[in-house]
């Protein structure tokens, strides 16, 4: 009686490297946008929890800017509020222009953000939303996915 052989042949292990190398190219491109989605979703809810705590302090002082130093931000901004993450390597800077009777807040993409479609996402004290792009960057990209 004669065995039979075990085994795959090369053109099975050729199929088989073709499609997951298929697989591949679709799926990586895929998952860094969702990466790059989800960071930018970060910084939208830091920018609007900046704006929260602004409108918070705005209520204590009668007025956005520092009442000790006019046309400046409020000293007692929170460090976690100026970067997205709070925590760890900053992928958005957040910085505040306030003046007695308005605010803007920005994020600023930084470091594996820079290649972002959304380079900055902007907030100002009536709510408007608006954003620059390196590229492709639409308001609903932006400021609603």
């Amino acid at each position: 009686m004669k065995t039979g052989q075990r085994g795959f042949t090369l053109m099975e292990m050729l199929v088989t490297m073709v499609i997951i190398g298929i697989l591949t190219a679709i799926a990586i491109p895929n998952y860094m946008a969702y990466i790059q989605r989800t960071n930018r979703a970060e910084a939208r809810g830091q920018l609007l929890a900046l704006a929260h705590w602004m409108e918070k302090w705005r209520t204590v002082n009668g007025r956005f800017d520092d009442p000790a130093s006019a046309n400046n931000p409020p000293p007692t901004i929170p460090a976690t509020l100026l970067q997205s993450p709070p925590t760890g390597t900053p992928r958005y800077n957040i910085a505040v222009a306030a003046t007695a009777v308005g605010y803007t807040a920005t994020a600023t993409a930084t470091g594996t953000m820079t290649g972002d479609v959304c380079t900055t996402l902007v907030i100002d004290q009536t709510g408007a939303r608006t954003f620059t792009t390196g590229g492709g960057g639409t308001q609903e990209i932006c400021w609603a996915r």
